[in-house]
């Protein structure tokens, strides 16, 4: 899974992004950079250096971003690609206006309810084609449910990869952690300081052991991502 992490710097006029990659099985940080902007060309960049490292994912899960879905297509043209249920349902939700008018509340805790798990088709086309039944008379529901069906095989990108995600709730987890370290920074000197800085906060994640998975990522405490995920018989020196 992928996502941007924007910062401060001072001696810039816009802010600038982490782009980082994490290894949803392994929780390794394989491929970031700093840029100016989630652009085609940056998330490339990323994907290029995930190329070099011989790591092709099979299932990239992602927010609605075209960039990040284009540069992906662009590097791994057999990677399926996942729109992350929360930020898809996110989507709608600024749509409808749901936190200001209550017009489609009613509507929109339906299409949380198709969305709130996996589902087999059998189930899922009886969801929407209820949800259909119920708001057809209403253009902006019905614009949604036919905006729902376009993603249909994004949402279902999962399909058949074993123990694969819906969401990108990991890596957003590692966003508020690092959220919490750059928020007693405020700001960066400069373009140098940060990708320094980055770099070792990155190096420091991949090279700490786990302590607090649970569920099915129990047997991952007391590893480290960096181990889990290098080349068999690469000798990685110990950073701290």
């Amino acid at each position: 899974m992928c996502d941007g992490k924007y910062f401060p710097i001072a001696s810039e006029e816009s802010n600038w992004v982490l782009l980082w990659t994490v290894d949803y099985y392994y929780h390794d940080i394989p491929a970031y950079i700093i840029a100016p902007s989630e652009s085609f060309h940056s998330w490339a960049k990323v994907f290029s250096y995930l190329r070099i490292l011989n790591h092709y994912p099979e299932l990239l899960v992602c927010d609605d971003n075209s960039n990040i879905k284009m540069a992906a297509r662009d590097k791994f043209p057999g990677c399926r690609i996942q729109t992350c249920y929360n930020h898809f349902k996110e989507g709608i939700r600024r749509n409808l206006k749901v936190r200001s008018d209550d017009t489609y509340k009613p509507f929109m805790k339906r299409v949380e309810s198709v969305f709130s798990r996996k589902r087999t088709d059998i189930d899922l086309d009886k969801k929407l084609f209820t949800l259909y039944r119920d708001y057809q008379h209403d253009p902006i529901c019905l614009s949604t449910i036919t905006n729902i069906e376009r993603y249909m095989p994004e949402l279902l990108a999962y399909r058949n990869i074993k123990g694969s995600p819906v969401t990108t709730n990991l890596i957003e987890g590692l966003n508020s952690h690092l959220e919490a370290r750059l928020t007693s920074l405020r700001s960066f000197q400069s373009i140098q300081h940060a990708r320094l800085w980055m770099n070792g906060y990155i190096l420091k994640r991949r090279f700490t052991k786990w302590t607090d998975c649970t569920g099915k990522f129990k047997k991952l405490n007391g590893k480290r991502g960096v181990d889990l995920t290098k080349k068999h018989g690469v000798d990685i020196p110990s950073y701290f």
